[in-house]
């Protein structure tokens, strides 16, 4: 079975990292999302060209870890933040999974969905101007 890698689903997805926090935002859907701690490590794994089975390899002996970054590497697939890609995105930096690591989390956040929705480049009206409420 071929290795599955992953990247950031640009366009859609906007990511930041801010000293150790991702600040990643759905531009389809107007969520955001902070990635900290292990979740974090193993989105720089991700992003950096390492293949989802090399970062599971490294924690193969906690299988309750194992299912955890299961779970998080299919919920970065499904929230629109990472979407497969057929070969490594970069050349791998040294890998920051580690055994032991606290389960990944990501935080979600709706609260600002309608304001990151509104487009100022594509809803502008020349007679409303900008916001064009109602889009």
């Amino acid at each position: 079975m071929a290795p599955t890698y992953l990247e950031v689903d640009v366009p859609k997805c906007s990511a930041e990292d801010f000293d150790g926090e991702i600040v990643a935002i759905n531009l389809d859907t107007g969520r955001y999302f902070s990635v900290r701690d292990s979740a974090a490590a193993i989105w720089h794994d991700l992003a950096g060209g390492y293949s989802v089975e090399e970062i599971l390899s490294v924690i193969s002996g906690d299988a309750a870890l194992v299912e955890a970054v299961g779970n998080y590497v299919a919920e970065l697939q499904a929230e629109g933040l990472m979407r497969p890609a057929g070969t490594p995105v970069a050349t791998p930096e040294p890998l920051q999974a580690t055994p032991g690591m606290t389960p990944p989390v990501l935080d979600s956040f709706g609260d600002m969905e309608s304001l990151l929705l509104l487009d100022p480049v594509h809803e502008v009206d020349d007679n409303e101007g900008w916001p064009k409420p109602g889009l």
